[in-house]
């Protein structure tokens, strides 16, 4: 497997800060994270890289990605805002930003086919969408995370009917493949929507049917981890769309048990 363990590995301990591009972090003193910047796809056209936050104590561990479609572009920066200012204590953190980089880098939903359709993926095929998910499904069997957290964005809001259309994408819900809804799922949808105002912006939990293609359904079937998606609708102002993703991201962290801290303003809201 193409898998490049590389590049930056990082200690900042005591008063000591140590810095990498702009992804660095940072600890307060007494406290260290351990930083590590990998890549799935080594020598390929979609060569992607991801960041391994490591916490000082032992702890669960979560996968967060953003950028399956190249056009949602709330999740990857979400996930770039992550990266930047996380301070994990305790526990194990993987952040995918780009995992479409293709397709990010073109600004584009798909670029030869949805890479969400391509799972669990074929190393053998001509179309990279389908070596691209056969090599993420190797990196989330390599970590086994307890909990992994996918950031997409919708063109249609929420609204009361979507109740009776349960099949359509839809802005501002969490998605779940299981029913009845595991209760991981609610209390986080619950906490989170007390962090964002009231109105528009909550989030709703929301069924999809099992789909055999996508990556959530594969992640749950396959290696039977937990996995939701979370959509934010586009017609949001973009500074708002990625506070929510974020707040989103930050709640899952906090309900499985991850310690960490975090810069308030990114989750604050303009009155």
């Amino acid at each position: 497997m193409k898998l490049k363990l590389l590049f930056v590995s990082l200690f900042v301990i005591s008063q000591f800060v140590f810095s990498y591009s702009d992804t660095s972090s940072y600890s307060e003193p007494g406290q260290y994270t351990f930083i590590r910047q990998d890549y799935f796809g080594l020598n390929d056209d979609y060569e992607t890289p991801y960041f391994v936050f490591k916490g000082k104590k032992p702890g669960p561990v979560m996968i967060l990605d953003g950028g399956i479609h190249g056009d949602e572009i709330a999740s990857y920066m979400a996930c770039d805002s992550i990266v930047k200012y996380i301070n994990l204590y305790s526990g194990t953190l993987i952040v995918i930003p780009r995992t479409n980089i293709i397709a990010c880098k073109q600004n584009t939903r798909e670029v030869n086919f949805d890479f969400n359709h391509a799972f669990p993926g074929d190393i053998t095929s001509d179309t990279y969408e389908y070596r691209l998910a056969y090599e993420l499904m190797w990196l989330v069997d390599s970590v086994k995370p307890d909990l992994i957290i996918n950031l997409h964005e919708a063109r249609t809001k929420w609204s009361p009917k979507a109740l009776t259309d349960p099949e359509k994408a839809y802005g501002q819900i969490v998605i779940s493949c299981l029913q009845p809804f595991e209760e991981l799922l609610v209390r986080s949808v619950d906490n989170m929507n007390k962090k964002i105002p009231e109105g528009d912006f909550t989030f709703h939990t929301h069924y999809y049917s099992l789909r055999t293609y996508s990556s959530l359904d594969n992640f749950v079937t396959k290696f039977n981890i937990k996995s939701y998606t979370v959509e934010t609708y586009r017609g949001f102002a973009i500074e708002d769309r990625v506070k929510l993703q974020i707040i989103a991201s930050l709640q899952f962290m906090e309900e499985i048990g991850l310690e960490f801290s975090i810069n308030e303003n990114l989750t604050k809201f303009n009155n």
